[in-house]
């Protein structure tokens, strides 16, 4: 299946005929490619493609339960009630301490600044939110600050 033919639908068939961790193996082959098509989707924060971040999620593995949590964390400015919808403390990736921590290695300091206030703004606006949003503050008061040489 190419790439760019992904879609939700398909991705939640195959997690169920083949499980998680099957199916991340298949989306890392060729180089990531795959993997890296359904994390840009799962960021733009489309209900179908946050669930399927929710059942990849007990598949995953350090390197993809991390860019699992970055791609759901990308998404909260454009679904935050989405996001809050899959969040499992009991899952890593999609815990509030990960999702809702700032999971973010390759932001410039303007891009990290615009993230945290789109993030905030959105969350306000969302029920059920203080846990995230708490988490996010918090984040950022325990951080060092920017440095570019990171």
């Amino acid at each position: 299946m190419a790439a760019g033919e992904l879609t939700p639908q398909q991705l939640t068939r195959q997690i169920d005929a083949q499980g998680p961790k099957a199916v991340i193996a298949t989306l890392y082959g060729q180089d990531e490619r795959q993997w890296r098509v359904v994390m840009g989707e799962i960021g733009k924060g489309d209900s179908a493609w946050l669930s399927v971040a929710a059942r990849l999620a007990p598949g995953s593995d350090a390197d993809s339960a991390e860019s699992l949590a970055t791609a759901v964390a990308t998404a909260i400015p454009y679904n935050p009630a989405g996001v809050l919808a899959i969040l499992d403390d009991n899952a890593l990736p999609l815990s509030t301490s990960e999702v809702c921590g700032l999971p973010f290695y390759t932001l410039t300091e303007p891009e990290l600044d615009h993230y945290v206030v789109a993030a905030i703004q959105a969350l306000y606006k969302v029920a059920a939110s203080k846990a995230c949003i708490d988490t996010l503050v918090n984040t950022l008061g325990r951080s060092d600050g920017f440095n570019a040489d990171n």
